[in-house]
């Protein structure tokens, strides 16, 4: 009996020291932001999903619908800021827009390149963990976070408002050329990252604000060339694929199917991105 209980109480001590040393994953909830720039990232247990245009009302580049598989991913919980940026690079300016600043610390670094993006996740990389751009589907499968909709809220554009900063009926006034919602999000051009409700998986903006490099090459015809499972497209082709749309696009670019490609060495005033941490 003594012999029993010892072996037992050695098998408990044995347990709690690797749990200490491997804690487990909670999914869903933040990881601690211990990297040089304090970006936190958000545990997303991975899963199957119907990718591309489910609803009908897409692009012929988001078809065929095809089921897509991913591993566990942690994403960045926000998009990173212009301040995040600016400790690797400290003379970025992300600008304006007609006057209006895009260069306030919290809100989303812009006029990026890919290039740009992939060397800040080097960078960030020295800090022990390894930082990269989601591939297409993770980022995709982190958007809809469960849902089959356009959006991740459901199909309803007039509730975009109060999930995303899109071009609005406040821009729509000003810009009468521009596509928008028919709601008011409180904000003409980027808005502090996290403004807005998140989604399922506690991720925020992941449609609208800045529209997001992903690691992929950009193919109208990839989505009939990928494997099932952990798909990314590297593939030849001269653009990089953004996704999610801006606070300058409307209903059409606002979806959680929506792709473009666009070339890695090019940077605008809505695009920017955020990080996959693997390790």
């Amino acid at each position: 009996m003594f012999l029993r209980v010892l072996v037992v109480n050695v098998f408990l001590v044995l347990s709690m020291v690797l749990l200490a040393a491997h804690p487990a994953v909670v999914f869903g909830e933040t990881a601690s932001a211990d990297n040089a720039a304090g970006i936190e990232f958000v545990a997303v247990k991975g899963g199957c999903f119907q990718m591309g245009d489910s609803v009908g009302d897409g692009d012929p580049n988001e078809r065929p619908v095809h089921e897509a598989c991913v591993s566990d991913f942690s994403m960045g919980k926000y998009e990173v800021t212009n301040e995040q940026f600016k400790k690797f690079r400290p003379g970025h300016k992300s600008g304006t827009f007609e006057g209006m600043s895009l260069d306030e610390p919290k809100q989303p670094v812009v006029n990026v390149s890919w290039e740009d993006a992939v060397e800040y996740a080097k960078w960030l990389s020295k800090s022990g963990h390894t930082y990269r751009l989601p591939t297409e589907a993770e980022w995709e499968y982190a958007a809809r976070a469960g849902s089959t909709a356009a959006y991740f809220w459901g199909n309803d554009p007039a509730e975009a408002c109060k999930y995303a900063n899109v071009a609005d009926a406040t821009a729509q006034k000003k810009y009468p050329k521009w596509r928008s919602f028919n709601c008011d999000d409180g904000h003409l051009v980027a808005a502090p990252v996290g403004s807005f409700k998140p989604n399922a998986f506690g991720l925020y903006d992941m449609l609208g604000n800045a529209w997001e490099w992903v690691e992929d090459v950009y193919s109208a015809e990839a989505y009939s060339k990928l494997p099932k499972n952990n798909p990314v497209y590297g593939g030849s082709g001269e653009y990089r694929v953004e996704r999610g749309g801006g606070w300058s696009n409307g209903p059409l670019g606002v979806r959680s199917s929506h792709r473009a490609g666009v070339s890695p060495t090019f940077g605008h005033r809505s695009l920017g991105f955020r990080l996959v941490m693997v390790k």
